[in-house]
Parts: structure tokens; C-alpha cells; sequence
């Protein structure tokens, strides 16, 4: 048996599989969202349109407009349902904090819309953050090592995509800005929800390398 400071394996109260099943359920219904709203918003462009585009450009283009924004709320309460089966099974603080944090933020967007311009950016740059802490934490979890390396390396990705404007600036100087603000948005969300997905899975389908971890002082 393995040991590791984070959670705490609790097998009369192992929810694991249900939060597995709510995070791949949530992430499969935002990518086909994505898909359905963009093929529904004409002249819709990846580079130079962001996703919030979709439901809350002005004047808003329907259906896509609703189904964006409901998807939100409903992957947002989706994701906070996950998390606290996490942590009520034992699961990391600090990786379910990160996670109830970012599923509010997503849910807060679908309520309040790009239109709402200075609410939408702070519940958006929350968002970004707290979901990319979420995949680099989630080694607290104590998942395998290849979850563990795939979960460090797409939250960075995400960081630093975050992160780029205010390392090299914006325009031309920013490497990051051939793919536009809508590539870029992607290179922030996309590995977010994917390793979510992925997750998701791998917390529904626990195999002989689950990693049973006990309770250590200072587990926070």
C-alpha cells in the first residue's frame, strides 16, 4: 500500500465511480455543445471568435446562445457535484477546492454572459485559474503516474497560456498569437475539461492500480 499526504481512502464512503461519471458526463455534453453552437452561429471562426462568443455576443444568436449558456450551468453544478463526492469519499482539499471553485465560475458564466462584459471576465479569468491548479493538484489524489504526468503537463499548458500576455506582452511579440483569441482561449479550456473527462474515467473505472492512501498528519 502506498502513501501519500492528500486524501484519505475512506471505503465505507467511496463515491469515486459517481464523480467519475458526473465529470465524463460534463465534459462530453460541453464538447458537443461547443461543436452544435459553433455549426449554429454563422461565421463563427475559431481564431478570431472566443467561446463565450457563442452565447453572449450581442445581438445574441439563437439557439446557440441558450444551449452554450445552459450547458455552462449544468457542467458547473455538474463538476461542484463531483467535487464533493471527491472530498466526502476522502478525496484531497485542495484538489476539490480548486475543482468546487472552477465549477462555479463555469456555471457563474452560463448566468452571467460575455455581454456582461467586467462580470463575465472576472468569473472567466477564475475559471482558467482555478481549473489549471485543479489538474496540477490532482496527483493529490493519488492516481497513477502516467494521470499524474498527463494532469501536470495540460495544466501548465493551460498556466501558461493564462499567463502568456503578461510574459510577452500582446501582439505579435506573443508567440501565442498565431492562433488568435479564440485558439488561444482553447489552448486554455480544451485541456482543462479534456484531463477532466479523462478523469472522470479513470475514477469510474478503478483498476488494481488505484492507490488506497491513508490518512497522514498534515494531509492538506
Amino acid at each position: 500500500m502506498k502513501f501519500q499526504k492528500g486524501s484519505i481512502f475512506k471505503p465505507d464512503k467511496d463515491y469515486y465511480k459517481i464523480a467519475g461519471m458526473l465529470l465524463v458526463i460534463g465534459g462530453i455534453m460541453y464538447v458537443l455543445a461547443i461543436n452544435i453552437g459553433e455549426s449554429l452561429f454563422p461565421g463563427y471562426s475559431v481564431a478570431t471568435n472566443s467561446l463565450s462568443d457563442i452565447g453572449g455576443m450581442l445581438p445574441l444568436i439563437q439557439p446557440a446562445a441558450n444551449i452554450f449558456n445552459s450547458v455552462n450551468i449544468i457542467l458547473g453544478l455538474l463538476i461542484i457535484s463531483s467535487a464533493y463526492l471527491i472530498i466526502k469519499s476522502g478525496g484531497c482539499r485542495l484538489f476539490s477546492a480548486c475543482l468546487t471553485i472552477f465549477g462555479f465560475c463555469i456555471g457563474a458564466l452560463g448566468v452571467f454572459p460575455e455581454y456582461t462584459h467586467l462580470t463575465h471576465v472576472v468569473f472567466a479569468t477564475i475559471a482558467f485559474f482555478s481549473g489549471s491548479f485543479a489538474l496540477i493538484f490532482s496527483y493529490r489524489l493519488g492516481i497513477n503516474i502516467p494521470m499524474t504526468i498527463l494532469g501536470i503537463i495540460l495544466g501548465l499548458i493551460a498556466l501558461i497560456t493564462i499567463l502568456s500576455p503578461l510574459i510577452f506582452g500582446i501582439g505579435p511579440n506573443n508567440p501565442l498569437d498565431v492562433f488568435g483569441k479564440g485558439g488561444a482561449e482553447r489552448l486554455i479550456i480544451y485541456p482543462i475539461i479534456m484531463y477532466l473527462t479523462a478523469l472522470g474515467g479513470y475514477l469510474s473505472a478503478r483498476g488494481k492500480d488505484w492507490v488506497r492512501i491513508r490518512f497522514t498528519n498534515g494531509y492538506w
